[in-house]
């Protein structure tokens, strides 16, 4: 072309300019001294830039993509149909993507558009070289972002084990800043304090959520409380000035036990460890094998606890006001051959009668249950979400054989190493939920006589409520079964430790 005017002309191409300012504190350009020398490069090449094509994000971690919304904004305008940019142009290629799997993946979609990136710092030659130096430059930004990352976990763990609390404190709590240990909030503090005292004088977490919400206390975020909210309150070793670090992972997923690490806080405390140790022991006792509803949700303190001698079912609370009283739900729906009716008024008493009779009998039989260590209910949990997982495996390694995509050789080891797994997490489901064989069973029978007693007597007062009522009777009563034809109970008791 003879033309240069021309030539220039139509050289000239339409471009994006995109701005990251990274997280850590590497070495790196200010937003601006980024911004005027994209803007120049762009110039001296012909690059033509609209305001509306600048794209920044601003203390956003590069390693993933669908994390920087400017990032997303950029890639969606540059593969739309229109092909309105044709270039784009960054300070370094880490600017862009620090991970390599992303980076191809990004940069892929966009030449298949049409569209270049560019580094501005990092200049490359046309060819299979060019291609190579671009991969080896995105190996290192990868590399030395996973080895930053590995750095600051370091440091926050070694700052962790000194006690040094690295998140926003809790309610009932501020953060001063600069370095400092989080200070008792005077506005905040009575809510982790009034949670306690109502947690231990007997009320669920759900009631306590409840009167939070009646009094207008709202959580750390500004929200209504839950009972999940209350729960975090209890099981937070934080109000006793213990500082508890890399106890998640991202999703909020609980890590083993043995990576969380516990230390001596720099901060006043709220309360002391016996009273975290009371919490554990209350909320070990609220914990039941079958989700029931709380007290406060159900219509009689019974509900929920007696069990059809017939059939295995619970016994639901209904009836006309002059005869309310208990009945197995599957007779009711006429999937149970035997009535198992009794009054509200007549259970009641025969409960009542048989604790005093357990009061007075040379004997105890009780189920000895181990006290929730911290964070054990939720572990529990997730142990028991792991088996479930491997039931389903076993069913589909059956079937690859059954079905002959395996052979049974294949079927045998696959079968031995999912029995390994089912083993090694039975046995971590046993550590948590069997007590300390070396307790002293006089000691023992001394506070299952104790817990009947107070439970005898809070059952008779008419002045107590059905709701306390029912707190107590769960923390002493596992579950019973009652025979209609003999009129007759079984009760099955417990005793946390």
């Amino acid at each position: 072309m003879n033309n240069p005017e021309l030539s220039g002309i139509l050289d000239h191409k339409t471009g994006a300019i995109y701005i990251r300012v990274s997280t850590d504190r590497q070495e790196e350009l200010s937003p601006d001294a980024q911004r005027r020398l994209l803007l120049e490069y762009a110039k001296e090449h012909h690059i033509d830039v609209p305001a509306e094509f600048i794209f920044q994000d601003n203390g956003i971690s590069g390693r993933q993509a669908k994390k920087r919304p400017a990032f997303q904004n950029m890639i969606a305008l540059a593969k739309s149909k229109e092909h309105p940019i044709d270039t784009i142009i960054v300070w370094k290629f880490s600017r862009f993507a620090r991970n390599q799997e992303e980076s191809i993946v990004y940069k892929s979609l966009l030449k298949k558009n049409d569209v270049d990136v560019v580094s501005i710092s990092e200049p490359l030659v046309d060819g299979p070289f060019g291609s190579l130096i671009e991969r080896i430059i995105e190996w290192m930004d990868e590399y030395y972002s996973i080895r930053l990352s590995g750095e600051v976990m370091r440091g926050m763990t070694e700052n962790a084990m000194r006690g040094n609390y690295q998140s926003d404190a809790p309610i009932g709590y501020r953060s001063p800043g600069g370095g400092k240990p989080p200070v008792i909030d005077p506005d905040t503090v009575q809510i982790p304090l009034m949670i306690k005292d109502l947690f231990l004088s007997g009320s669920t977490t759900l009631q306590i959520a409840r009167k939070l919400n009646e009094l207008g206390y709202q959580t750390k975020r500004g929200n209504l409380w839950d009972g999940r909210g209350v729960r975090y309150v209890l099981e937070n070793p934080f109000y006793a000035g213990k500082s508890r670090w890399n106890y998640t992972e991202r999703g909020r997923r609980l890590k083993p036990a043995d990576e969380v690490i516990y230390a001596d806080g720099n901060w006043e405390p709220v309360w002391d460890m016996d009273t975290v140790h009371a919490i554990q022991q209350r909320l070990a006792m609220n914990t039941r094998k079958i989700k029931s509803r709380d007290v406060s949700a159900a219509k009689h303190w019974l509900s929920g606890l007696l069990i059809c001698s017939s059939c295995g079912s619970t016994m639901a609370y209904g009836g006309a006001k002059k005869r309310r009283g208990f009945q197995c739900w599957k007779y009711s729906k006429g999937q149970c051959n035997e009535s198992h009716f009794i009054s509200s008024g007549q259970i009641e008493t025969l409960v009542i009668d048989y604790l005093e009779q357990v009061m007075l009998s040379d004997s105890l039989s009780y189920a000895v249950v181990a006290a929730a260590a911290p964070d054990s209910n939720s572990r529990l949990s997730e142990l028991e979400r792991q088996l479930q997982k491997i039931a389903a495996k076993e069913k589909r390694i059956k079937a690859a054989y059954i079905n002959e995509i395996d052979t049974l050789e294949e079927y045998k080891a696959n079968k031995a190493a999912l029995a390994g797994e089912r083993q090694l997490i039975e046995q971590s489901i046993a550590e948590l939920t069997q007590p300390d064989k070396q307790v002293d069973k006089t000691e023992l029978d001394r506070k299952m006589r104790q817990n009947i007693t107070d439970l005898v007597n809070t059952l008779k007062d008419d002045s107590i409520d059905y709701v306390k009522k029912g707190n107590m009777i769960r923390n002493v009563v596992d579950h019973i079964v009652f025979d209609r034809k003999e009129t007759s109970l079984d009760v099955f008791l417990k005793l946390i430790v």
